[in-house]
């Protein structure tokens, strides 16, 4: 019987010793296979990495399987130690699967939570795990669990503002929805369009736990009643828990448009919304009706008419209990004493919120223009009989108190006789209708359940807050106005400075002004306005940027969803390549001693490391260009390579496929300043020592002995690669919409092979390996001078000599033997090495009898590992192998867990590791219990032919960004 792993919904079967393989289901178009132990398994069965995999496997093209190497983690669409061979001819290439970057939001920025709360991005750091985030996914506005919290270094801010008033802060790079998708803060200008939801909802703020309800409640009932409230979570029911958050809403619903009949309970609604008050229900364990339809007869103050009702049922007589013990009213509502429920007052405003905007939204009339630029008073009536009015007088008191502690006034409450019926006296609730007070009702509580009256809301508070935005610029020109002509500037001249009816001049001068100022003449009415506007279903509204202001530079965050839209509510507005090499020395670990603390210092003085710009090299744009075609002949014709480092890198340091037009100006821009620096995250340079050889021969080949010094620096194409995965994810998006309709994962977007972007892509990611070539060339030369410092003695003398050097986030076009024959490939490498075995003519002449050097870099307290392309990595992985350890945790449980300073203290002390960062954070987030058991990673490997034992390293001096 084969033997299975199970992680969550993926089942794996085991092959032979160390590959699992995930069968062919759905769109699955091959398997997805794993390279691991058990325990290497375990590690991954929590995240996305297998979920990820079987995505991979659904991109046209690809060949045989997709694999997830020994250190493979979650990542962005492709997980971390992905590698997939993708048919050149007739498959696709995927940007995603080569490198995705991350941008930043201010500490301060909030971020919209499900249930109508909103919190700054920073307090997310110890709870995004729980939390979802809202998602203006175009057809629908919906929540998704957060799966991603970064925090960086401080970055340049830029303060946004729209005509609307609403302001959001972000980085250069920070993409921003848009009608035609999303574009990056830099590329955008005054006039632009984004996209904002007014609605924002209210602070976050956690819940009084208490419990509503528990067994005893129920002892009158069937005991199979009590087991489905206790297996759906629903016994005992805590305020704090998220079903009575959907229950709230329920009942405050019902209680405006809703009824029971026997055990039913019936809502009432138009079709969208009640597919709504479904899921809502649904998600409770309970099974919704569909929704019914028939035509009612009505009759008002002697005028018949006719009128379709829908409406769902509930036909388990347990959500009825639930519904009637939360506070719905059970009997007739016009002859019942009910107020808002009895816990109500010990409740957080953002949940007292979600009671009245779903009694609002089946009860309360829609936004409407009054007369020309004011709005109606948004009110809400019921009926009650007089025996039983103060109660329903108590109901609007208790929700008019409620509004008023979040800062929204109402109207006196008003109360007459009803004028069809004797002894029904009718009562009635408005919000008052001044602009700001309209603003802070619509963009904290609203309507729910109710898509018509949710649209209007947006529509009625972008206009007013353009009215007030009309109002507060009169109101500034006529104070103005008045102050310079007190102190004697002409009429006539101050008339000229301002673009504005010179009448408001005048009177603003001559005549002063009592209260406010109205609107301008040519300010359109609000029905004018609404017919001009137009509301997507997720209830985001299109505006213009009237501003965009260098602000301060500051500690930014961001987050990632899980939602296939991949953006989030930001302040309101909807926001979403490496290598390594190794150099050889004929120094020994004894040569070393003493010294370690002197050459980690001048290491990090003299390479630049961190987020942002600064590099061994100021580059201006001639220089960037021959880099971006050129790679290492630029460095060597600038004097910062020898022949040697050509003929030790892979592809000897040059893509001849590379074409810097295909590179954005923004990309070469961003790379100009940072060439020959290490960047940040897990990007370092360490001097090690051999401390084992396990195959004598390779090793000499490679020019490897115990307690050799070596150096392996560990960096990419910085900003320069980031940018241009990002530029052309946005633009495969948008021109190969139907290829990405047919993916799981929006982050896999890919063109069709022979495409124009597919062409152009190739040779944009070719000039970046390039790039990313040079990058570490610069640092390794810069190292040379450090030692020749350090030691007083020319670096030549040290042999300081690159044993090799190759990329890890990378598609390249290789030949493999395929089930279907010799094909041509796009092999995609994200986060994974090459590993050609003995022979093959792209290993470079002085290790073709050995097989290419591979690097396999392992945490700062474990050491890492040099290997030699194996017999099998050709027919098993499209001759790959592992990139690194893989980490076992994200970087804010590890600053949760490991204190930076503990962590220095320890490795210097412990086991005389030396390592030195621009802050304590980034030596938490690099801690080696962060990290994978590297030798498990070696040892999967090895056993599999994909990549053989050679040498073990061990840490001395480390440099972190």
């Amino acid at each position: 019987m084969t033997e299975t792993f199970d992680a969550g919904d993926v089942t794996l079967h085991r092959l032979r010793e160390y590959v699992w393989e995930i069968p062919r289901q759905g769109g699955m178009r091959v398997p997805g296979r794993v390279l691991a132990s058990r325990s290497l398994l375990e590690q991954i069965a929590d995240d996305k990495t297998l979920e990820q995999l079987q995505n991979t496997t659904h991109l046209p093209g690809v060949t045989d399987y997709a694999l997830c190497m020994p250190d493979g983690h979650q990542g962005y669409g492709f997980p971390v130690g992905g590698v997939a061979g993708i048919d050149a001819e007739n498959g696709c290439i995927s940007p995603g699967a080569v490198g995705y970057d991350i941008n930043c939001l201010p500490g301060d920025t909030d971020v919209s939570l499900s249930f109508g709360r909103r919190i700054p991005i920073r307090e997310l750091e110890s709870r995004f795990e729980g939390e979802r985030a809202v998602v203006a996914g175009g057809d629908e506005r919906t929540s998704s669990p957060i799966r991603l919290f970064t925090e960086s270094e401080p970055k340049q801010v830029y303060e946004v503002t729209t005509v609307d008033g609403d302001t959001v802060r972000a980085t250069a790079d920070h993409p921003f929805a848009t009608p035609d998708g999303m574009t990056e803060l830099d590329e955008m200008e005054a006039g632009d369009t984004v996209l904002t939801s007014q609605f924002v909802g209210l602070p976050d703020e956690r819940p009084e736990e208490f419990v509503l309800l528990d067994e005893s409640d129920f002892t009158d009932q069937d005991s199979q009643l009590v087991a489905f409230l206790k297996r759906n979570d629903l016994l005992p029911l805590k305020s704090t828990d998220d079903a009575f958050a959907r229950l709230l809403k329920l009942v405050g619903f019902h209680t405006g448009d809703g009824s029971f009949s026997g055990a039913q309970s019936w809502f009432y609604a138009d079709p969208a919304d009640l597919q709504r008050l479904r899921e809502d229900i649904a998600a409770l364990g309970f099974t919704p009706s569909r929704v019914y339809e028939r035509e009612r007869d009505h009759e008002i103050d002697g005028t018949a008419f006719s009128r379709t009702e829908y409406s769902v049922k509930v036909g388990a007589g347990g959500f009825k209990q639930l519904l009637v013990k939360l506070g719905a009213p059970a009997g007739r509502k016009a002859e019942s004493e009910f107020t808002t429920p009895e816990y109500f007052d010990r409740l957080p405003d953002w949940q007292r919120a979600l009671y009245m905007a779903a009694y609002f939204g089946a009860e309360m009339n829609a936004p409407a223009a009054q007369h020309d630029k004011n709005l109606y008073c948004p009110k809400v009536s019921q009926n009650r009989d007089t025996a039983v009015a103060d109660a329903g007088e108590q109901f609007f008191q208790e929700l008019a108190g409620a509004l008023g502690e979040i800062g929204i006034e109402t109207n006196g409450i008003e109360r007459f006789d009803a004028d069809s019926r004797d002894g029904v006296e009718r009562l009635r609730l408005g919000i008052k209708n001044d602009s700001e007070n309209l603003i802070r009702f619509f963009t904290t509580v609203g309507y729910r359940y109710n898509h018509e009256k949710q649209r209007k809301a947006a529509l009625a508070t972008q206009y007013l807050k353009r009215k007030e935005q009309n109002i507060e610029r009169r109101e500034r020109i006529a104070a103005e106005a008045a102050t310079l002509a007190d102190g004697g500037t002409p009429v006539s001249e101050i008339k000229g400075r301002f673009d504005i009816n010179e009448r408001f001049i005048e009177r603003s001068i001559w005549s002063g002004r009592d209260g406010r100022a109205r609107p301008s003449a040519a300010f359109p009415d609000y029905e004018t306005f609404v017919e001009q506007k137009s509301v997507r279903d997720d209830y985001t509204v299109a505006t213009e940027i009237s501003s965009i202001e260098q602000d301060t530079e500051e500690q930014v965050y961001d987050i990632g969803v899980e939602h296939d839209a991949h953006n989030f509510i930001a302040d309101g507005f909807v926001v979403s390549n490496c290598g390594v090499r190794m150099m050889k020395t004929n120094l020994t670990y004894d040569d070393l001693r003493g010294r370690e603390e002197k050459l980690v210092d001048a290491l990090f003085d003299a390479i630049p490391t961190g987020l942002g710009g600064g590099g061994v090299v100021q580059g201006d744009a001639p220089t960037v260009e021959a880099i971006l075609e050129r790679g290492v002949d630029w460095a060597l014709e600038a004097g910062w390579a020898v022949e040697r480092d050509l003929a030790h890198c892979e592809d000897e340091g040059r893509r001849p496929d590379a074409d810097p037009d295909a590179v954005s100006q923004k990309a070469k821009d961003r790379g100009r300043n940072q060439l020959g620096s290490l960047g940040s995250g897990n990007h370092f340079l360490e001097v090690q020592r051999v401390t084992d050889i396990f195959d004598e021969a390779t090793a000499d080949a490679y020019g490897l002995t115990e307690e050799q010094v070596v150096v392996l620096i560990h960096c990419g194409s910085r900003g320069l690669g980031h940018q241009t995965c990002n530029d052309y994810l946005r633009e495969i998006e948008q021109e190969h919409d139907e290829l990405l309709a047919e993916l799981p994962d929006k982050e896999l977007a890919a063109a069709p092979a022979g495409s124009r972007l597919a062409e152009e892509y190739y040779a944009a990611m070719c000039a970046c390996i390039n790039f990313a070539w040079v990058n570490r060339q610069l640092i390794m030369h810069r190292t040379r001078q450090v030692f020749a410092d350090v030691f007083d003695r020319p670096w030549e003398s040290m042999e300081m000599e690159l044993l090799y050097d190759v990329a890890h986030n990378i598609a390249k076009k290789e030949v493999h033997e395929t089930s279907a024959g010799e094909r041509e490939l796009f092999v995609h490498r994200k986060g994974a090495t090459r590993a050609f075995p003995p022979g093959h003519p792209e290993v470079p002449s002085a290790y073709r009898e050995t097989g290419q050097p591979v690097i396999i870099p392992g945490s700062m307290g474990a050491g890492s590992y040099v290997l030699s392309g194996g017999e099998n990595s050709l027919a098993e992985t499209f001759g790959s192998t592992a990139h690194g350890a893989g980490r076992l945790m994200s970087r804010t449980q590890a600053k949760k867990e490991f204190w930076g300073g503990d962590v220095q203290e320890d490795l210097r002390d412990g086991q005389q590791v030396y390592v030195k960062a621009s802050s304590g954070a980034t030596i938490a987030e690099e801690a080696p219990g962060v990290y994978k058991d590297v030798d498990e990673v070696v040892r999967v490997s090895d056993a599999l032919g994909i990549g053989d034992t050679v040498a073990r390293t061990f840490p001395v001096c480390n440099i972190k960004g």
